[in-house]
């Protein structure tokens, strides 16, 4: 069992002693164990560039996923996306009950203000062409019936269509350049999983970074979920470490069958839980070894100047926690290492999944 923390509070993630990677861990990371596959190329400064002559123009955005849709409208001003009130709708999930008319009913809006409309969607799409969500059934028989499963179909004005994963690196890859210069983004997100978007040396990937198997030095509170990911068998880094798949379940053991939610957790480590605090460590770690482990995959320099880590999801809102992930990259040497999250540069009311769908369709060719 993992030390316990003395008198912890909410700085104490970042007051730890430093831990040493495991290169048994980091030596089964590369580009066919994380599953990385290309979504397009992207020259960020370009589309940089082409969101900058924009200015004063409108875009409308969207995120769909198994429980929730939202469409927000933003104008481009000074360079950067900007929410604006005249336009605005939220749609319940349902088994994805709504969701049609919901992106008809923006389409609509779109074509009638001559702006471009962007689509993030929570599943595998090719192309245009949405494959499946297994949370959205009824939405995927309407608009297969409807439209033969493309969203393009619905209207001219849709003009941008991507996964979640992409559409969020999108956004961190645009606030990592405008803020930092950086090309190469490491787009983490810890929430119910673990995913993992890459920008490197020009090219989108999708991966499944959080699937790789733990070793046993990692799997400190000895857990024995199995991936299932194209059937493995093995326990993943993603229940090791995740907000959901990791911490609430390894909670929950350790806690004689009581759940509580992460958020939960998060209070109680500030009344002084021990154990919540060790649990948030722990799954730091996890994702320290990720991101070091997918930058090895794709021989991209972590603490490059050119090189930053954003951090996503709702594990990046525990006290200290992104902090400690670039404490842990940093390492004993104190290598330079760039880390921001985007609960600090995106608005409220957006998400990074929406603004990217934005910025992908104003900066379409």
């Amino acid at each position: 069992m993992p030390h316990w923390l003395d008198n912890p509070t909410a700085e104490l993630l970042t007051d730890r002693p430093l831990l040493s990677f495991q290169t048994e861990q980091l030596d089964l990371f590369n580009l066919q164990s994380i599953h990385a596959q290309e979504v397009r190329k992207l020259d960020i400064a370009k589309s940089v560039s082409r969101l900058t002559e924009q200015q004063g123009k409108r875009v409308l955005g969207s995120d769909f996923g198994g429980d929730k849709g939202i469409v927000r409208l933003f104008e481009v001003i000074n360079g950067s996306l900007m929410l604006v009130d005249d336009y605005a709708d939220d749609i319940q999930g349902n088994d994805g009950e709504g969701y049609l008319a919901c992106i008809e009913k923006a389409a609509s809006y779109a074509e009638s203000q001559s702006i471009p409309f962007g689509i993030s969607w929570g599943g595998p799409i090719k192309g245009t062409v949405l494959e499946y969500h297994p949370k959205a059934k009824i939405f995927m028989q309407k608009i297969q019936a409807k439209y033969q499963s493309d969203l393009a179909n619905i209207s001219p004005a849709v003009t941008a269509c991507l996964n979640d994963g992409p559409a969020g690196l999108l956004k961190g890859a645009l606030a990592a350049y405008t803020k930092h210069q950086a090309t190469n983004i490491f787009f983490i997100i810890n929430g119910g999983g673990i995913g993992l978007g890459v920008l490197a040396n020009g090219s989108m990937f999708a991966t499944e970074a959080g699937h790789v198997e733990g070793i046993d030095a990692l799997n400190s509170y000895q857990q024995s979920s199995k991936c299932g990911l194209f059937g493995a068998t093995y326990t993943c880094l993603e229940h090791l470490g995740a907000n959901k798949a990791g911490i609430e379940v390894q909670w929950q053991q350790l806690h004689n069958g009581e759940y509580l939610r992460a958020i939960d957790i998060e209070a109680r480590y500030k009344e002084g839980d021990k154990l919540a605090a060790e649990l948030y460590d722990h799954s730091a770690l996890i994702v320290a070894h990720i991101i070091e482990g997918a930058a090895q995959a794709f021989s991209v320099n972590v603490h490059s100047s050119e090189t930053i880590v954003v951090g996503h999801g709702g594990a990046f809102k525990f006290p200290g926690y992104g902090e400690r992930i670039a404490h842990l990259l940093a390492g004993v040497q104190n290598k330079p290492l760039k880390l921001i999250m985007t609960k600090d540069f995106t608005d409220p009311n957006s998400n990074a999944c929406l603004e990217g769908a934005a910025f992908a369709a104003i900066t379409a060719n």
